[in-house]
């Protein structure tokens, strides 16, 4: 059955692939290991770079056996110079709930490289009450800290074998340098053309723990300003660099791509009855952080805010997660520019939007909200009650850095009335959140060497 299966393959790419040896001379491969993401109930989006073979393809196949005793085949998807030979396949009508396997070729002609495989979960429907188990983390290679000589931490985000990994920006620093010695060559530049911005992504891609991680589970990924460069604006950002570091994000991370905007990041997914998930891009329609905060001053825009209020209120999750990939009330850059919601004692910052986004929660009784925030090197478990009735009306958990400087502490803006629960910048880490059939969470910090630094469990509310 597997011979008959593998010859079907062979004679199928060989119509859609180019002449034999079409890569002068180079051999297909799969060169940066393979990745899934934005899963659904009933979808999945699966990645992968091959060579640089012009007219060859990528072929995905999947299966619920490890064995792919009962594999289907994706068509083959072209690659192309113009997306540097990376490519995606939607796998559809996949079983809710259900663990899948899949392998990754590339094919130029009668040749095709060998497999390289991954596997990730479906979310279970809506309604179902199912556990779910998650982490989150941010700022990888941040200041110098980069591949020395691997990545460490993503062993254990794959020994977790969580049911998807948020990951909240910061997925490469475009805009500095990683000198070697003493990290692993090949990054010891800044970005400025198109091919810069490519290389810093093949450069982490390249490590062999995230490849193990991206193998292991699903993705669901957001920018936040490295990837273009520190603290941008994007509505004054230069429009080239914006649009090139935006490009690069879609070619290197399996992002849905809205047929109705096309540039769009923010999106939601749900994970069963128990989770909401709502993706902020805070850098895209952001006026300039240097403004004065008012009415005018935003950092979601006018459609984005909408969304998710909208969404907020239509949720029944028993659990709505926000993710901003920037922090609420830790004052960053001010006075004289914050990138920050907060403000601190500066007259700039996004202070004005996020008590309207507050106001909107307290007024409209939505339960159980969790900020899912980074950006800020530092862990930070904060309770909010901003109407200061004695009642938490909201939560917000920081995680990173996966590597890269930790942060001072400081203090927080006081406009919401937080708590801190617990805050350290003492080690890299990434957030684990389980929520059980019943619905209770438990959120946890583990650090590079595996070992969990802090756990507390929160029933909904």
């Amino acid at each position: 059955m597997k011979a008959i299966f593998t010859i079907g393959l062979l004679v199928f790419v060989s119509l859609v692939g180019g002449p034999l040896g079409s890569g002068a001379g180079v051999q297909p491969a799969i060169t940066h290991g393979v990745s899934s993401g934005d899963v659904t109930p009933t979808s999945a989006i699966i990645w992968a770079r091959g060579a640089e073979i012009p007219t060859s393809a990528l072929v995905v196949e999947y299966s619920t056996s490890e064995d792919f005793s009962d594999a289907q085949r994706t068509a083959p998807v072209t690659l192309t110079a113009e997306r540097d030979f990376t490519g995606t396949v939607t796998l559809t009508g996949l079983k809710p709930a259900t663990r899948y396997f899949y392998r990754v070729h590339q094919a130029s002609g009668a040749e095709q490289s060998a497999p390289v495989a991954g596997t990730f979960v479906t979310a279970p429907e809506p309604n179902t009450p199912a556990a779910v188990r998650f982490v989150w983390s941010a700022d990888l290679g941040g200041q110098g800290m980069c591949r020395r000589p691997e990545y460490f931490i993503f062993n254990h985000i794959a020994a977790a074998q969580p049911d998807f990994f948020l990951f909240l920006g910061d997925t490469a620093y475009t805009d500095e340098r990683c000198p070697s010695p003493p990290n692993a060559p090949g990054s010891d530049f800044v970005a400025n053309t198109l091919e810069d911005y490519r290389a810093k992504q093949k450069y982490q891609f390249a490590d062999k723990p995230y490849q193990k991680a991206r193998a292991a589970t699903s993705l669901y990924v957001i920018w936040d300003d490295h990837e273009v460069i520190n603290n941008f604006a994007g509505t004054t950002v230069d429009p080239k660099r914006l649009a090139t570091g935006r490009q690069v994000l879609f070619e290197y991370f399996p992002i849905t791509v809205n047929p109705q905007d096309p540039t769009r990041l923010y999106r939601a997914f749900r994970w069963g009855k128990h989770a909401e998930i709502f993706i902020l891009d805070t850098r895209q329609y952001r006026s300039d952080n240097k403004l004065p905060d008012g009415p005018d001053k935003t950092m979601l825009g006018k459609e984005q805010l909408a969304w998710l209020k909208e969404s907020l209120k239509n949720s029944d999750a028993t659990w709505k997660f926000i993710v901003s990939t920037v922090k609420l009330s830790f004052p960053s850059d001010c006075p004289a520019a914050c990138d920050s919601w907060a403000n601190g004692e500066s007259a700039t910052g996004f202070e004005r939007e996020l008590i309207e986004i507050s106001d909107f929660i307290v007024q409209n009784k939505i339960k159980s909200v969790v900020w899912l925030t980074g950006d800020e090197h530092l862990v930070d478990v904060i309770q909010y009650d901003p109407n200061r009735d004695r009642a938490v009306d909201f939560y917000e958990f920081t995680a990173g850095p996966l590597s890269a400087l930790t942060s001072y502490l400081g203090q927080l803006d006081e406009t919401l009335n937080p708590t801190r629960l617990y805050v350290s910048n003492q080690y890299w880490n990434f957030g684990q959140i389980t929520i059980s059939e019943n619905g209770r969470l438990v959120v946890e910090y583990v650090d590079v060497g595996g070992e969990v630094q802090f756990r507390r469990e929160f029933r909904p509310f």
